[in-house]
């Protein structure tokens, strides 16, 4: 038995030895795939990759990571020595093939190179210490729908590129993100793309791949980025990366140990120097993929181009598979530098970025002096760089910690560096560590109300209501604070109560609610709730801690009454000049506005367009609305339940929902201009079938809303939140944040922090800002506990100088 000698990377950077376990002896190469020359149909591919993981099932993990145009499975295999299970510092790697469905060559090859690598694993030394070091992703097709249509023997594309296109006829490698083009097709910053590219596109940025290989046919070359330019020339303009060194050094690995890329020489007309090109140099591809790796992600991507023929017949796959293996091999080898000792000048600069307690600190970048392009940190704090030998000053940034101090590093060839980084703690960032510690000194008995002290169920006069609100401000001076926001019509004052951990103060990073009440005058439950809902929030805190976390994560207001006065008022009376100049001023995200009259949870729009009731209108958040109403609506005891009022019994509302406009046209009400007018969601909540019920029934009001009043204010928090900052750290105000296939846009506050409320599901993401180049994010949301919770994705800037970049940081 031979023993293999690995370094593994650890948390202190020393380096073990250790003898594999796995017996390696040298026995004959297993090529007995290559004995049924045939290209594998979809089908045929599915099932071999299902039987490869069942032989192979610690080695081997079948993905799917989307669907193509006709729904077919885009497969991805993944092999590794623990493949459910990535050490801390293996780099991962990727093959994408057949994004031109009728070029077949780089297809086929994934098909024998993930059975290469299985059957020969704990056989071969190279393949096992590929396998054992790198976690490896094989896509043999990005495009099948386009491969089922092409015709072996074909050499060129059909008429009208059907085939090299996907279903929808789309080059996939045109429908990425283009760095030099100004112009979107739609108003969400982001043309429309195909269900292929969105896939590869949320695959590229939610894993930290470090090298990627791009298969395509009909020239023998390796290609490097970019793929354009701005010069507006359709060829021959090279248009360097940051990294143009590190690119023909990868493009070079590849070629050289092709026996006919290197010549370049291999196709007719074609002359490639040492069988490499910078891609815009041979043609301008714009929108291409290779492009969109290097520009929002860490990944380095070199497009191979594979054979003349770009679908020849199966029978001349061997004869491939020969030309290539070697080169295949090498560009694996080429990832992991310094795990294995090889032969070449390429090398991976790597370690882990922590904070003083040693946890790994995700989105730190890796800024190597005079190259302008920054690696970002995993969730472990994981980086790779890669670099071509000589001396570098490397430095580490991330929001929230110091940077560090520049780094003298050496790339020596054929030698292993690891390089880890500690940050401390900015603390003058006032979004970091804003977690207050609440000390509960004692425990005081709730009543079954939920309120510590008596409570007297009854209908404030506005006097009442005032002092109410002032003992409320005076009693709880910690984590409250009474404001106006103007007067009413006979000179009251519109109150608001705020309840906050830090009231006065908005927070960067915390969201605002508001609810409003007694918008007509005769309608008072919400009244009377409001009140009620203060003191419960003020006197849980620091012993509920549901309510506690509410308060400190969370910015309340709560306004009681909007008509003191008792009046219904038209638009341009001072309550309601008052109340959207409130919401203007105030970084609102979710509200809801109390009436009486009904018992159903109202959500815009309240009106249409041929003002005529009945005619549902939605407006483009229509799912997130009714999931807000259901919050409501499900929380209350009866409210869910569609039963009508005594005086309205045609009134049957399913769930206890209802579009505004498809119960009754409201023109210019407040619901609606929230959702037009600002980043704010309102729905209408009413209470109740009495609009002024007796007092003695406000009790069992406050029990059946207590819980859904509680639970609104929860749903502030669902969806994606984050900030918007430029490269120095500085908050960006006023970016739009646009959600692809959402027509409604949110906008970024003073400090750069926005919220969008989504369902779960997944998203494309687009962060734009004057004077910044747009930002790309992928957003996959989930339910957990209250919240939602989601992945971090960070990336780079769509555009190059000289517009500065723009990051969307600490991403929920």
């Amino acid at each position: 038995m031979m023993c293999i000698i690995i370094c593994l990377f650890i948390v202190n950077l020393t380096y073990i030895t250790f003898c594999s376990s796995i017996s390696v002896n040298d026995l004959k190469i297993n090529e007995n795939f290559l004995s049924n020359q045939k290209y594998h149909h979809y089908q045929e591919l599915a099932d071999l990759f299902q039987n490869l993981v069942l032989r192979y099932p610690n080695l081997a993990r079948l993905h799917s990571i989307g669907k193509s145009s006709e729904n077919r499975d885009l497969l991805v295999l993944e092999i590794s020595e623990n493949v459910s299970n990535r050490k801390i510092g293996e780099p991962m790697m990727k093959f994408v093939a057949n994004m031109h469905g009728d070029e077949t060559v780089g297809r086929q090859l994934m098909v024998f190179l993930a059975q290469y690598l299985l059957q020969n694993y704990g056989t071969d030394k190279r393949v096992t210490t590929i396998v054992n070091s790198t976690d490896i992703f094989i896509m043999p097709s990005m495009n099948p729908d386009g491969f089922e249509e092409s015709w072996e023997g074909n050499c060129n594309s059909r008429n009208n590129y059907i085939g090299r296109n996907n279903a929808h006829g789309v080059d996939l490698n045109r429908d990425f993100p283009d760095q030099f083009i100004d112009a979107f097709n739609n108003s969400n910053g982001l043309p429309a793309k195909q269900n292929e590219t969105l896939a590869l596109m949320t695959w590229i940025v939610s894993n930290p791949f470090v090298l990627s290989a791009n298969l395509h046919g009909g020239a023998v070359v390796a290609s490097y980025p970019y793929d354009d330019s701005a010069s507006g020339l359709d060829c021959c303009a090279e248009s360097p990366t940051p990294d143009n060194d590190v690119f023909r050094h990868l493009a070079s690995v590849y070629a050289n140990a092709h026996p006919f890329m290197k010549t370049g020489v291999a196709c007719p007309l074609d002359t490639f120097e040492n069988g490499i090109t910078n891609g815009a140099l041979w043609y301008e591809v714009k929108g291409g993929m290779q492009d969109f790796n290097y520009l929002h992600s860490n990944c380095f991507e070199v497009t191979f181009e594979l054979s003349c023929c770009k679908y020849p017949n199966a029978s001349n796959m061997s004869y491939e598979w020969s030309n290539n293996k070697e080169s295949l091999l090498s560009f694996m080898e080429a990832v992991h530098m310094g795990i294995k000792v090889i032969s070449t000048l390429k090398f991976l600069f790597t370690g882990v970025v922590m904070d003083h307690n040693g946890a790994g600190i995700q989105a730190a970048q890796i800024v190597v002096e005079g190259i302008n392009h920054v690696v970002t940190t995993t969730n472990r704090g994981e980086y790779w760089r890669l670099l071509v030998p000589g001396n570098y000053q490397v430095a580490v940034t991330a929001w929230g910690y110091k940077p560090s101090n520049a780094t003298p590093v050496t790339v020596v060839e054929g030698q292993v560096s690891w390089k880890n980084f500690t940050l401390e703690i900015d603390s003058s960032h006032s979004d970091v560590n804003l977690n207050n510690q609440v000390e509960i000194i004692f425990h005081p008995k709730m009543d079954e109300n939920g309120f510590a002290t008596p409570t007297t169920f009854k209908h404030h006069s506005n006097e009442e209501l005032k002092e109410e609100m002032n003992a409320l401000s005076t009693n709880y001076p910690s984590i409250t604070r009474l404001y106006s926001i103007g007067t009413s019509v006979e000179g009251r004052d519109l109150l608001v109560l705020e309840v906050s951990d830090n009231p006065g103060v908005h927070e960067p990073g915390e969201p605002e609610f508001k609810y409003v009440a007694n918008m007509h005058g005769n309608e008072v439950v919400g009244r009377e709730m409001l009140l009620l809902l203060l003191k419960y929030l003020c006197e849980n805190y620091g012993t509920n801690p549901q309510v506690t976390n509410l308060i400190n994560t969370t910015r309340i207001h709560i306004m009681p009454t909007m008509n003191p006065d008792g009046y219904q008022r038209a638009q341009e009376e001072p309550e309601t000049a008052a109340v959207m100049s409130w919401i203007k001023s105030y970084p609102f995200v979710l509200s809801a506005n109390l009436h009486g009259g009904s018992l159903v949870a109202n959500y815009p729009y309240d009106d249409n367009r041929s003002q005529t009731n009945g005619i549902p209108n939605p407006t483009p958040d229509d799912d997130v609305f009714k999931m807000l109403a259901k919050v409501y609506s499900n929380a209350h005891p009866t409210m869910h339940i569609p039963t009508p009022c005594k005086d309205q019994p045609r009134e049957v509302f399913p769930d206890g929902i209802v579009n505004g406009a498809n119960w009754y046209v409201v023109p210019g009400g407040m619901q609606d201009w929230n959702y037009l007018n600002s980043n704010c969601f309102e729905i209408t909540i009413e209470m109740g079938c009495m609009k002024f019920p007796h007092a003695s029934e406000l009790q069992q009001y406050w029990l059946q809303n207590r819980l859904s009043l509680v639970s609104f204010i929860e749903a502030v928090h669902k969806g994606v939140s984050g900030f918007v900052r430029s490269t120095e750290g500085n908050g960006i105000a006023n970016a739009t944040i646009s959600v692809f296939g959402i027509e409604h846009h949110v906008i970024s506050a003073a400090a750069g922090d926005f919220w969008r409320l989504l369902l779960p599901g997944n998203y494309t993401i687009t962060t734009s800002a004057h004077g910044y180049g747009t930002y790309l994010i992928f957003k996959k949301l989930y339910f957990k506990n209250i919240y939602y919770n989601s992945l971090i994705i960070f990336g780079t800037t769509w555009r190059s100088k000289p517009f500065p970049k723009l990051l969307v940081q600490h991403v929920n």
